[in-house]
């Protein structure tokens, strides 16, 4: 005779909410939304400091070369601030369709992210459009 199997285990589908681990990727998300604010903070101010010297009186901004390849580094930060926000965006994203973890700082990270990257491509395109 042929020794019987113990029985598997099924699968648990449910997971009790106080079980639940918080979502890795929304802490990230969270926490890239608290840097990219942080990050567009600084670069405004650094960006004003560095052009008010240059302002006529008539409006017009007349900066040396070398004030030019500064605001070119801020403006390659500023890309890489975007890019990072868009990243914290995606995770949180990601973080808040996860059914198996805690999900509540995955949305909040994703809706500072994308209300953080709304404004300030707005902002963005505004400036451009005059």
């Amino acid at each position: 005779m042929s020794n019987p199997s113990p029985p598997s285990k099924p699968k648990q589908l449910f997971i009790p909410p106080e079980d639940r681990k918080t979502s890795k990727s929304g802490i990230f998300s969270l926490s890239i939304a608290v840097i990219t604010m942080l990050g567009y903070i600084i670069l405004a101010s650094l960006g004003t400091s560095m052009i008010e010297p240059y302002i006529t009186p008539d409006g017009t901004i007349i900066p040396p070369q070398e004030a030019l390849e500064n605001l070119s580094v801020l403006a390659a930060v500023f890309i890489v601030i975007v890019v990072l926000n868009l990243a914290g965006l995606i995770l949180g994203i990601i973080g808040s369709m996860n059914k198996n973890s805690k999900r509540a700082i995955a949305v909040v990270g994703s809706i500072i992210n994308g209300v953080v990257l709304f404004t300030i491509l707005s902002m963005f395109v505004f400036v451009l459009n005059g």
